[in-house]
């Protein structure tokens, strides 16, 4: 007569079993290792946009709503996020990676034209929300709800009077600007009272 075996030592085998079968499953690339993906919780904010620029679709448009000597406040009237802007003055030109609808945003050029950009539903974005600044003594503390960073292009910093009338503009270097998930503090020199505009690209575009 053959000994049975106890209740612990065959649940053990049959874990072992499990464990063996996951492993030659995730071995043959059928299980990703993402933790993310594993619970079910992996980050919705695509990494790249395969759309090709052109007008919007409600006749929303990317426009300048306030100038000053070398700085504009741009806006998006459209009712759709406005993606990867070209904005052009005389030689120069700057890309805003994204803009809401109804959003505003800075850019340290003297008369700016927007140019097309490609149009998304905000809901095709995976929940993405613009990256904040705020001037703390300094330097300049950024803050992030996305769930996962983004690519620094730089900032623009708006100059403002005490009428609140634009006074001029600079660029922030990429280095200078974080993009990162949660806040953090980069050291810069920025007057007080200004407005910085952090540019938090999805990907490496």
């Amino acid at each position: 007569m053959r000994p049975r075996l106890g209740k612990d030592r065959v649940l053990a085998v049959l874990a072992a079993v499990v464990v063996l079968g996951l492993l030659a499953f995730i071995g043959r690339g059928k299980v990703s290792l993402d933790t993310n993906e594993l619970l079910g919780t992996a980050c919705a904010i695509p990494t790249r946009i395969t759309a090709v620029p052109g007008p919007a679709p409600d006749g929303g448009v990317v426009r300048v709503a306030e100038q000053g000597p070398g700085a504009a406040e741009l806006e998006n009237t459209s009712t759709l996020a406005a993606y990867r802007i070209p904005v052009m003055s005389g030689a120069r030109t700057v890309e805003v990676p994204l803009l809401l609808p109804g959003e505003r945003i800075g850019v340290a050029l003297d008369r700016p034209e927007p140019g097309p950009a490609t149009w998304l539903p905000p809901e095709s974005l995976g929940g993405f929300t613009p990256v904040t600044a705020t001037i703390v003594p300094g330097g300049v503390r950024y803050h992030s709800a996305n769930c996962r960073a983004l690519t620094s292009h730089g900032a623009a910093v708006l100059h403002r009077d005490a009428n609140g009338r634009l006074t001029g503009g600079e660029q922030l270097r990429a280095a200078s600007v974080s993009c990162a998930v949660g806040e953090k503090e980069l050291p810069v020199v920025v007057a007080a009272g200004s407005e910085v505009y952090p540019y938090c690209a999805l990907g490496a575009e």
